[in-house]
């Protein structure tokens, strides 16, 4: 399975220039080919939630080399204390919540 991924992944890098993006099969995650270094290709992932309209939320999303920098981040995210603290900075700066936009039938 790893050595099917990894063919896969080969495969699609040769098809795209540098920081172009390539989807993946999961919603808001890309593999981004970075310039090469040296001798070697480097690629990364990135992780950009899609939002109501089907297109990334960020103009550029969070960049991750290995598992320990998705790791580091995850612990982050999942602190609630940090989703305290921007449920706080939402209310001072008096920001709603983002409504949903429903599509319109056609």
């Amino acid at each position: 399975m790893v050595k099917e991924l990894e063919n896969k992944i080969k495969n699609a890098l040769k098809e795209v220039k540098a920081w172009q993006r390539i989807p993946t099969s999961v919603n808001g995650v890309y593999l981004v080919k970075t310039p090469a270094d040296g001798s070697s290709e480097t690629v990364m992932v990135e992780i950009n939630p899609i939002n109501e309209r089907g297109t990334p939320m960020k103009r550029r999303g969070l960049f991750l080399k290995n598992t320990s920098e998705f790791n580091g981040f995850g612990d982050i995210f999942g602190n609630e204390k940090v989703l305290e603290l921007l449920g706080t900075l939402e209310t001072i700066a008096g920001g709603e919540k983002a409504k949903e936009i429903k599509s319109v039938e056609i």
